[in-house]
């Protein structure tokens, strides 16, 4: 069985899955120094991943901000028949990793930008979903890596 990863550049595929994925895992060190992984709904914006905490009383505790934190996203691909071999792919799938400082979003523009962009990314009609959105954090992004993988 061979594998076959090859590191994507083109910022414009990267950021168009960024955009429309739903979900990714977010995983940062809490104060205990023990690793937290979470699977989360997001939003890409200004080159940032924003997320909401939704079970905030147990994890504001818990948060170390200013720590590195990271972000992975998974999509499947269907696989296709390798022309070298004419061998059947077995699996392929693109993945983005975001590294970055893990920070509480306080600008109210930001917040209420994160919330309208979250109520049309995930075609929300009841506003009233702003009121578990209201405790926003941001990825503070200083690297992007993005692969596609394809095994046979």
């Amino acid at each position: 069985m061979g594998k076959n990863i090859q590191t994507v550049r083109n910022i414009g595929l990267i950021e168009e899955e960024l955009k429309t994925s739903i979900a990714g895992i977010v995983s940062f060190f809490s104060k205990e120094e023990k690793v937290i992984q979470l699977a989360v709904t997001f939003i890409y914006l200004d080159k940032n991943i924003y997320i909401s905490l939704q079970n905030e009383d147990e994890l504001a505790e818990k948060i170390n901000f200013e720590v590195k934190a990271n972000f992975a996203l998974l999509k499947n691909i269907l696989a296709k028949p390798n022309k070298s071999n004419k061998a059947k792919a077995v699996y392929k799938f693109f993945s983005v990793n975001i590294i970055g400082n893990l920070r509480k979003v306080d600008d109210q523009k930001l917040i209420d930008e994160f919330q309208r962009q979250y109520i049309l990314k995930y075609n929300l009609e009841d506003n009233d979903i702003k009121l578990l959105l209201k405790n926003v954090y941001i990825i503070d992004t200083e690297e992007i890596q993005a692969f596609e993988e394809t095994g046979n």
